[in-house]
């Protein structure tokens, strides 16, 4: 695969993602808006017809539901083009937690050394466990080489 296809498996990806699993409350009100307003072109073709320079009544539905989902995920394309994001879900929503808050410049950097101290904590937490594991794997195969002689 190509660098570029590649790249835009990733953004897909990504998208689908953020449509369905990160905002699907979004997404089912843009299908219902979607949905309504195809409800009122289908109902008011006749006079729609009338306008020669867009053909509403001709338009597909899909496009009406993409449309939809499009107006109301709005903010979340705003939102992705602002703000840089770290990858996690729970960190970029404390970074924007704290960027939003009333805080003095002092309190701010108070709140970003305390997230990541709590970030790197759980790192270290999570490679002490990785540790643990690979020791107690050991174990288990050292017995069942014991127990098979």
């Amino acid at each position: 695969m190509t660098d570029k296809t590649d790249l835009w498996t990733k953004v897909l990806s990504k998208t689908i993602d953020i449509i369905f699993v990160k905002y699907p409350t979004r997404t089912s009100l843009g299908v219902i808006l979607g949905g309504f307003c195809d409800f009122l072109v289908q109902f008011f073709s006749p006079t729609l017809k009338s306008i020669t320079y867009f053909n509403f009544a001709g338009s597909p539905r899909w496009g009406w539901w993409l449309l939809g989902i499009l107006l109301l995920h709005i903010p979340t394309i705003i939102s992705s083009f602002r703000r840089k994001l770290v990858g996690n879900d729970a960190i970029d929503q404390l970074l924007e937690l704290i960027e939003r808050g009333d805080f003095t410049k002092t309190e701010k950097r108070r709140q970003y050394r305390k997230l990541i101290e709590r970030v790197s904590n759980n790192v270290a937490l999570n490679q002490e466990t990785q540790r643990e594991i690979k020791e107690v794997e050991k174990q288990i195969a050292a017995n069942s080489k014991k127990s098979s002689s």
